[in-house]
């Protein structure tokens, strides 16, 4: 529990920090103890491994006295991508989801800070962690042909890019052998298109990430490196997306959904935009905020399509 204190100091310093620097509303200021809180350990039924990293692992939150087959969603948390910001975050959201009817997958990987962490190796576990969702769905009766994911903030990201890199070539080394389908991506005051918001980049984690940890560095052999990194590239996507913005969103505003709506609408993607008034960054998944409840209740209308 010393580790998991030290390690919330840390995470809150860097968030703090971030909110700070972008001259957050002090509602979403004052969110962000509720939001970190959320460290406190919420059992999962099962942590199954992908890979023999620390931070190679999922955890499954399963629901009870639900008829199954049952429907799942991947959880893919945030945190500027960055070591000092782990899964339990989520831990509390995957809980409440799981209380809601469905099997719940919330994933860690390697992110920057930690060997093997950033670009390629934090998109090689996000879509291994994806993909091992097969691993345990018989035993659990999983519906596998209903799977949402949600992702917050830089974790939007990460699942949007996850749910897109079937689109990859055959034989890409980042696409996997046969990449989990998904149905539907939620992002979280997320950035989908990480191409476009790269510029805030700066101000949203200042000191945490830089684009090149990010998405990798331009070369001669890899001239555009946003190509295997960033959705918009992989359009059309043949996914629904739904953008949930915090109205006082000051870390990603909400016109950045607002514009991943017009990019995948004019490829002919279903996608939609919500922005929930009164709400920071960290209210839209701070289980203890009101806002929550109206983030929940779009994702279980959402997971339950």
């Amino acid at each position: 529990m010393g580790r998991l204190l030290s390690r919330l100091m840390v995470s809150a310093a860097i968030v703090i920090g971030l909110a700070a620097a972008v001259n957050a509303p002090f509602k979403d200021t004052l969110s962000l103890p509720k939001y970190l809180a959320q460290l406190k350990p919420a059992k999962a039924d099962q942590r199954t491994s992908y890979g023999p990293a620390k931070s190679q692992y999922a955890d499954l939150y399963l629901p009870k006295g639900t008829r199954r087959p049952v429907p799942v969603i991947i959880l893919v948390h945030g945190g500027c991508w960055n070591a000092e910001v782990p899964a339990e975050t989520m831990a509390s959201n995957a809980a409440d989801l799981a209380n809601a009817g469905f099997a719940v997958w919330n994933i860690e990987y390697r992110r920057i800070g930690e060997p093997g962490g950033g670009y390629p190796g934090m998109y090689e576990d996000v879509g291994a962690a994806f993909d091992t969702l097969r691993s345990v769905a018989a035993a659990h009766r999983l519906d596998l042909a209903r799977v949402t994911v949600v992702g917050h903030s830089s974790g939007a990201h990460l699942g949007m890019w996850a749910a897109a890199r079937h689109k990859l070539a055959a034989g890409h080394p980042l696409r996997g052998a046969d990449p989990l389908p998904v149905r539907a991506v939620i992002s979280l005051g997320g950035a989908p298109d990480i191409e476009h918001a790269a510029e805030l980049l700066p101000i949203a984690c200042p000191g945490v990430a830089r684009i090149d940890q990010v998405v990798g560095q331009k070369t001669p052999d890899r001239p555009k490196p946003f190509a295997d990194t960033s959705a918009n590239q992989l359009f059309p996507l043949g996914i629904r997306t739904r953008s949930i913005m915090g109205e006082f969103d000051d870390v990603l505003p909400p016109y950045i959904g607002m514009w991943w709506q017009r990019l995948a609408s004019r490829k002919g993607d279903d996608v939609d935009t919500h922005v929930i008034k009164g709400a920071g960054h960290f209210d839209l998944v701070a289980t203890s905020e009101p806002e929550w409840q109206q983030v929940r209740a779009l994702i279980v209308a959402e997971a339950q399509r």
